[in-house]
Protein backbone atom coordinates (compact mmCIF):
# COMPACT_ATOMS: atom_id res chain seq x y z
CA UNK A 1 0.00 0.00 0.00
CA UNK A 2 1.62 3.42 -1.46
CA UNK A 3 1.83 6.17 0.74
CA UNK A 4 -1.01 8.33 1.30
CA UNK A 5 0.30 11.36 0.79
CA UNK A 6 1.63 10.88 -2.37
CA UNK A 7 -1.98 10.63 -4.06
CA UNK A 8 -2.85 14.39 -3.06
CA UNK A 9 -3.22 16.71 -5.53
CA UNK A 10 0.13 18.92 -6.00
CA UNK A 11 -2.54 22.24 -5.83
CA UNK A 12 -3.02 20.94 -1.84
CA UNK A 13 0.32 20.67 -1.04
CA UNK A 14 1.23 24.22 -2.77
CA UNK A 15 -1.84 25.82 -1.16
CA UNK A 16 -0.17 24.88 2.04
CA UNK A 17 3.06 26.51 1.15
CA UNK A 18 1.18 29.84 0.35
CA UNK A 19 -0.88 29.83 3.32
CA UNK A 20 2.38 29.29 5.85
CA UNK A 21 4.01 32.04 3.68
CA UNK A 22 0.99 34.48 4.69
CA UNK A 23 1.09 33.43 8.31
CA UNK A 24 -1.74 30.42 8.86
CA UNK A 25 -1.02 26.38 9.06
CA UNK A 26 -3.65 23.87 8.47
CA UNK A 27 -6.20 23.39 11.30
CA UNK A 28 -6.22 19.64 11.15
CA UNK A 29 -8.36 19.30 14.03
CA UNK A 30 -11.10 20.89 11.56
CA UNK A 31 -10.48 18.83 8.58
CA UNK A 32 -10.47 15.65 11.11
CA UNK A 33 -13.85 16.73 12.32
CA UNK A 34 -15.53 17.18 8.61
CA UNK A 35 -16.99 14.50 6.72
CA UNK A 36 -16.43 15.90 3.13
CA UNK A 37 -12.32 16.01 3.20
CA UNK A 38 -12.09 16.20 -0.32
CA UNK A 39 -11.89 20.01 -1.67
CA UNK A 40 -11.79 21.65 1.44
CA UNK A 41 -8.91 22.69 3.67
CA UNK A 42 -8.85 24.85 6.50
CA UNK A 43 -6.85 27.06 8.02
CA UNK A 44 -5.77 29.29 11.63
CA UNK A 45 -4.08 32.19 12.35
CA UNK A 46 -1.75 33.30 15.09
CA UNK A 47 -4.87 34.81 16.53
CA UNK A 48 -6.91 31.92 16.28
CA UNK A 49 -9.03 33.35 12.91
CA UNK A 50 -10.08 30.53 10.80
CA UNK A 51 -10.00 30.50 7.08
CA UNK A 52 -11.75 27.89 4.47
CA UNK A 53 -10.42 27.27 1.48
CA UNK A 54 -12.41 25.29 -1.32
CA UNK A 55 -10.17 23.99 -4.51
CA UNK A 56 -11.42 22.68 -7.57
CA UNK A 57 -8.65 20.53 -10.04
CA UNK A 58 -11.13 19.93 -13.17
CA UNK A 59 -9.67 21.80 -15.78
CA UNK A 60 -13.93 23.35 -16.47
CA UNK A 61 -15.22 26.17 -16.97
CA UNK A 62 -16.77 27.56 -13.46
CA UNK A 63 -19.56 29.02 -13.74
CA UNK A 64 -21.69 31.15 -11.12
CA UNK A 65 -24.31 28.13 -10.14
CA UNK A 66 -21.37 26.82 -8.96
CA UNK A 67 -20.60 29.34 -7.01
CA UNK A 68 -23.56 30.21 -5.59
CA UNK A 69 -23.73 26.39 -4.39
CA UNK A 70 -20.75 26.68 -3.05
CA UNK A 71 -21.51 30.08 -1.22
CA UNK A 72 -24.18 28.22 0.66
CA UNK A 73 -21.84 24.90 1.45
CA UNK A 74 -19.43 27.74 2.72
CA UNK A 75 -22.49 29.06 4.93
CA UNK A 76 -23.00 26.05 6.74
CA UNK A 77 -19.33 26.08 7.98
CA UNK A 78 -20.09 29.26 9.59
CA UNK A 79 -16.12 30.82 8.66
CA UNK A 80 -16.08 34.44 7.54
CA UNK A 81 -13.05 34.40 5.58
CA UNK A 82 -13.26 32.45 2.26
CA UNK A 83 -10.88 31.32 -0.01
CA UNK A 84 -12.11 29.80 -3.56
CA UNK A 85 -9.03 28.40 -5.50
CA UNK A 86 -9.73 27.37 -9.11
CA UNK A 87 -8.50 25.30 -11.86
CA UNK A 88 -9.77 25.95 -15.43
CA UNK A 89 -11.96 29.16 -16.49
CA UNK A 90 -13.42 31.43 -14.25
CA UNK A 91 -16.61 33.10 -15.62
CA UNK A 92 -17.21 36.77 -15.23
CA UNK A 93 -20.40 36.49 -13.83
CA UNK A 94 -18.57 33.88 -10.99
CA UNK A 95 -15.49 35.95 -10.75
CA UNK A 96 -19.02 38.88 -10.03
CA UNK A 97 -20.50 36.52 -7.48
CA UNK A 98 -17.03 35.71 -5.66
CA UNK A 99 -16.11 39.42 -5.31
CA UNK A 100 -19.95 40.41 -4.36
CA UNK A 101 -19.71 37.44 -1.90
CA UNK A 102 -16.11 38.21 -0.45
CA UNK A 103 -14.84 35.47 -1.19
CA UNK A 104 -11.19 35.72 -2.52
CA UNK A 105 -10.43 34.45 -5.40
CA UNK A 106 -7.19 32.56 -6.54
CA UNK A 107 -6.44 30.80 -10.00
CA UNK A 108 -4.96 27.56 -9.41
CA UNK A 109 -2.15 28.26 -11.69
CA UNK A 110 -0.76 31.30 -9.12
CA UNK A 111 -0.70 29.11 -6.66
CA UNK A 112 1.45 26.15 -8.50
CA UNK A 113 3.64 27.86 -10.29
CA UNK A 114 5.64 29.32 -6.69
CA UNK A 115 5.86 32.93 -7.93
CA UNK A 116 7.20 33.71 -4.76
CA UNK A 117 10.59 31.52 -5.25
CA UNK A 118 10.73 33.10 -8.56
CA UNK A 119 14.53 34.53 -8.92
CA UNK A 120 13.10 37.69 -10.57
CA UNK A 121 10.54 38.01 -8.09
CA UNK A 122 11.49 40.32 -4.98
CA UNK A 123 10.39 39.81 -1.38
CA UNK A 124 6.99 41.06 -1.17
CA UNK A 125 5.65 41.83 2.56
CA UNK A 126 2.20 43.44 4.07
CA UNK A 127 2.65 45.81 6.42
CA UNK A 128 0.53 46.00 9.72
CA UNK A 129 -1.61 49.29 10.10
CA UNK A 130 1.37 50.23 13.04
CA UNK A 131 4.25 49.56 10.33
CA UNK A 132 2.06 52.28 7.95
CA UNK A 133 1.90 54.82 9.96
CA UNK A 134 5.57 54.89 10.62
CA UNK A 135 6.05 54.96 7.22
CA UNK A 136 3.46 57.75 6.65
CA UNK A 137 4.62 59.68 9.62
CA UNK A 138 8.52 59.59 8.22
CA UNK A 139 8.21 60.44 4.87
CA UNK A 140 5.30 63.26 5.27
CA UNK A 141 2.63 62.11 2.70
CA UNK A 142 -0.59 60.18 2.69
CA UNK A 143 -0.49 56.58 1.78
CA UNK A 144 -2.39 57.74 -1.08
CA UNK A 145 0.94 59.78 -2.35
CA UNK A 146 2.96 56.11 -2.89
CA UNK A 147 3.07 54.89 -6.23
CA UNK A 148 0.15 51.89 -6.81
CA UNK A 149 0.32 48.21 -7.30
CA UNK A 150 -2.91 46.97 -8.82
CA UNK A 151 -5.15 44.74 -6.67
CA UNK A 152 -5.12 42.06 -9.53
CA UNK A 153 -0.97 41.87 -9.93
CA UNK A 154 0.04 37.85 -9.64
CA UNK A 155 1.98 38.49 -6.50
CA UNK A 156 -0.45 40.71 -4.94
CA UNK A 157 -3.30 37.98 -5.23
CA UNK A 158 -0.91 35.61 -3.81
CA UNK A 159 -0.37 37.48 -0.60
CA UNK A 160 -3.87 38.18 0.08
CA UNK A 161 -3.20 42.01 -0.02
CA UNK A 162 -6.43 43.87 0.20
CA UNK A 163 -7.48 47.28 -1.63
CA UNK A 164 -5.25 50.22 0.47
CA UNK A 165 -2.71 47.76 2.15
CA UNK A 166 1.06 48.60 2.24
CA UNK A 167 2.97 46.41 0.61
CA UNK A 168 6.97 46.83 1.28
CA UNK A 169 9.44 45.27 -1.53
CA UNK A 170 12.77 44.38 -1.03
CA UNK A 171 15.12 44.15 -4.37
CA UNK A 172 18.71 42.58 -3.55
CA UNK A 173 20.87 43.28 -5.97
CA UNK A 174 24.83 42.79 -6.27
CA UNK A 175 26.00 46.16 -6.92
CA UNK A 176 22.72 47.91 -5.28
CA UNK A 177 22.46 46.16 -2.71
CA UNK A 178 19.12 46.05 -0.72
CA UNK A 179 16.41 48.49 -2.14
CA UNK A 180 13.07 48.68 -0.52
CA UNK A 181 10.08 50.42 -1.63
CA UNK A 182 7.11 50.92 -0.88
CA UNK A 183 3.40 50.68 -3.12
CA UNK A 184 -0.26 50.93 -1.76
CA UNK A 185 -2.65 48.49 -3.24
CA UNK A 186 -5.30 49.81 -5.52
CA UNK A 187 -8.19 48.72 -7.82
CA UNK A 188 -8.43 47.75 -11.33
CA UNK A 189 -9.29 50.29 -13.30
CA UNK A 190 -12.41 48.55 -15.63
Amino acid sequence: MGNPKSKRHPLVEKTKILMKGRGYEEDSDRKKSEENKENYLYFKGAQGQQIIIHYTVKDETTGVAYIRDLVKKFDKKKIKRRIFIGSGKVTRSARNELNDKKIEFIPADLVLMDILEHEFVPKHEILSEMEVEKLLNLLKVPATALPGILKSDPVTRVIGAELDDVIKITRKSETAGETIIYRLVIKDEL
